[in-house]
Formats: C-alpha cells, structure tokens, sequence
C-alpha cells in the first residue's frame, strides 16, 4: 500500500517546479512571473526562493532570480560517479578535434538524455548543447542509439512515462516507427537524426557499451548538408566507431 504523501514532499516537490521553472529561462525569473506561471501563492513562492537562497540554489539577480552555482557543484559530482564521464572526456575532445564537428557525449536517466560534455571542432556549429541540458531520447541520434542498446520492455517504460513528443516535423511520434527505427539501429551500429529535433541539424550516434555503470552514448552534430552525403556520412561513423571502441576498451580494462 503507498504511503500517502507529507507535506514535506509536496514543498519538495514545490522546490522543484520553481527550479524548473527558473532553468527554462536564459535571464533572472521575478516571483512575479513564478507566481503567473506556477499559479502559486506569491507567500509559497517566496519562502521557497528564500531556503534555496540560502543553500545557494538560486541567486538574487536583478529583480529575478536564476540558478546558483552550487547546482554545477552537484552536477559535476553526478556526472563523475562511475567512471565514464572521465573515460570518454578526453576522447569526445578528439573525436570533436578530428572531425572538426560538435561532439557529444549523453547520459541516460529517469527516461531521457541528459548531455554531460559536448565538445567543438574548427567548423563545428554554433549550437547550445550545454553540459546538463535534458532531451527526450527519441527525437537524437544519441537517444535513438541508447534506447537501441536497451530491452524492448524498458523502451516500453519510457515511452509509457514520457510519451513520444514531436520536436519538427520529422520527429517519430509513433511506437512502431520507433521499434522499426531501433531495429535497424541494432543491426547498423548506428542512429542517425535528421532534423528530428531542429531543422538544418543532423546527427550520427552510437551507444557505448560500459558494463554495468550506466547508459551511456556518443555522436557528432553537424549542419544536415554535411550528414547527406554517403561519404561523409561513411566518416563519421568510421570515427565514432574508433571513438567508441577507444572508450570501451578503457572502461574494461580498469581506466580509471
């Protein structure tokens, strides 16, 4: 039977929406625009900024407020617990030096892609793939490459908690089109995204294998142009499966 839940987890739970909510937006959030868009007591909305302040959770800035820099403390330690942030660092960076493109490395959790490190070549594009930015899986070659290396059961969950939203218009907004897609993805290797999340943007992903740390993948980001052709899109997978290997056999063999 589920214990019904205390007033303590609801002003959790409180905490988290404004968080949230402050996250979503570039500038400072006034508690007045909290209180329109929560539809929150302006009392409630305040003693909660407060606590927060206090622990540096959120800072004051201007008239607003924004997320403090402890929130980077505890995302660096999250995304150091197991080992394989560590491990493919360095190789994202060549992998991103190499290509000259926008490399990428993803975690998975609770059901959607959480980027940790993204890295940048000489051409790469000028694109906010920030470090802690959360996606749906399915609308990314990193995601579509992660869910590939899971059971047919978890996709199930994760399609059951999140739904399968449509980013553009070529997103795959259906479950069989999806299973379709993984299927392939299972037998090539390799997911690509084209315009599936942001028009003129591809994409080429694969997934990691790390034992039993976490899920885990990697690809490269590029304008849609430079995706098409069969031989560039031939080098790209050429150098993700260098990458991949590299990270894989580090992460078996006791590094670090």
């Amino acid at each position: 039977m589920d214990r019904p839940k205390t007033s303590s987890v609801r002003a959790t739970g409180t905490s988290m929406r404004i968080l949230t909510a402050i996250a979503d937006r570039e500038e400072a959030v006034s508690i007045a625009e909290l209180v329109d868009r929560l539809e929150l007591a302006k009392s409630t909305v305040y003693k909660h900024l407060i606590t927060l302040e206090e622990h540096g959770i959120v800072v004051k800035n201007g008239g607003g407020y924004r997320l403090g820099l402890r929130c980077l403390e505890f995302g660096g330690i999250a995304r150091q617990y197991d080992g394989v942030y560590d491990v493919a660092k360095p190789e994202v960076r060549k992998l991103a030096a190499e290509t000259g493109e926008l490399a990428n490395l993803l975690f998975e959790e609770q059901g959607l892609g959480i980027y940790v490190y993204t890295a940048r070549g000489e051409r790469a594009i000028d694109f906010d793939v920030h470090a802690g930015r959360r996606v749906y899986l399915h609308t990314t070659a990193l995601g579509k490459a992660l869910l590939a290396s899971l059971s047919d059961d978890r996709v199930d969950e994760i399609i059951d908690r999140h739904g399968l939203p449509a980013e553009t218009d070529e997103t795959i907004t259906t479950r069989s089109a999806l299973f379709e897609e993984l299927d392939r993805i299972r037998e090539e290797g390799f997911a690509y995204n084209e315009e599936e999340r942001l028009g003129g943007i591809g994409c080429v992903g694969t997934p990691l294998e790390t034992g039993e740390r976490r899920n885990a993948a990697i690809s490269i980001m590029t304008p849609i142009s430079r995706l098409q052709p069969e031989d560039e899109r031939r080098a790209y997978t050429e150098s993700l499966h260098q990458t991949a290997n590299v990270i894989e056999v580090n992460l078996a063999h006791g590094r670090p």
